[in-house]
């Protein structure tokens, strides 16, 4: 059975979808079968992965409401890429669910039945704890804490800390967390002493490398193309690429040499183990 991993954070802005894409490119990348399932009502994974969504169209809003996934899947930006889209109605199906029974496990029931035909489902959680992020959660296999540096992110961190203690306890006694992200990051005296702050505070161990806060991964993004297809710095392209594969490596055990040495074939990384 393919794994399942719910990106989230309560906090907006803070780079879940970013890494979400980035993942989804590493894995289009080794060559895996994934659905990237964007819970988010503002849709931006949806607005980069594909091409084009019309008002009309069907969404996670409509497998919450009892859709089946292969009528709302669409392929997306890669070979082996299927998303389910996400847009406001996704607030309006939650609204729509109040008062259901076993209205938080909506999304696992629908996953259920396409999980074999995929390697990875990646779930784009939105900025909030309300109830289509405990759908997500309740999904997946394990959790991706994606996080920026600032005390409010810290502060934030207890809160989802109780979220998915309670996702645990509820509807989902298997969830895990696979451990935090932080994205955005610069070498400055603040950001260095926060870091240590996380290290010391967090409940949960900490992905490595740090996400730098580099403009090519932000153009590369709004061009819809992945960082090893962006050619206007091919350098720091490749790097921060090498960056979000170690992030994929970490959760799937991917041979990370192997997989660079394939999409950056005139690039030497002998000095890598395995």
């Amino acid at each position: 059975m393919p794994q399942v991993v719910a990106v989230v954070n309560q906090k907006g802005g803070v780079g879940k979808t970013t890494e979400t894409i980035n993942l989804a490119r590493v894995a289009a990348n080794e060559g895996l079968r994934t659905l990237v399932v964007d819970a988010d009502p503002q849709g931006n994974c949806s607005g980069i992965l594909l091409e084009d969504i019309a008002a009309d169209d069907l969404t996670l809003a409509d497998v919450l409401l009892g859709e089946p996934v292969k009528e709302v899947q669409r392929e997306g930006a890669w070979d082996g890429l299927h998303v389910v889209p996400g847009n406001s109605n996704i607030s309006k199906a939650v609204m729509m669910l109040a008062g259901e029974h076993g209205r938080e496990m909506r999304l696992r029931e629908a996953l259920d039945p396409v999980r074999g035909q995929y390697d990875l489902v990646l779930i784009d959680c939105a900025p909030s704890l309300e109830l289509h992020t405990i759908n997500a959660l309740a999904a997946a296999d394990r959790a991706l804490v994606v996080t920026t540096p600032g005390k409010f992110s810290l502060d934030g961190m207890s809160e989802l800390e109780k979220s998915v203690a309670s996702v645990v306890r509820y509807y989902n006694p298997l969830l895990t967390v696979a451990g935090v992200v932080v994205v955005q990051a610069r070498g400055t005296l603040t950001h260095r002493a926060w870091f240590g702050d996380l290290k010391e505070s967090s409940p949960w161990p900490i992905i490595n490398p740090r996400i730098p806060y580099w403009d090519v991964i932000q153009s590369a993004q709004e061009a819809g193309l992945g960082l090893d297809e962006w050619t206007a710095d091919r350098q720091r392209g490749r790097e921060v690429y090498e960056m979000y594969a170690r992030h994929f490596s970490t959760l799937t055990g991917m041979s990370l040499r192997n997989h660079l040495e394939k999409a950056f074939p005139t690039h030497d990384y002998a000095y890598m183990e395995g």
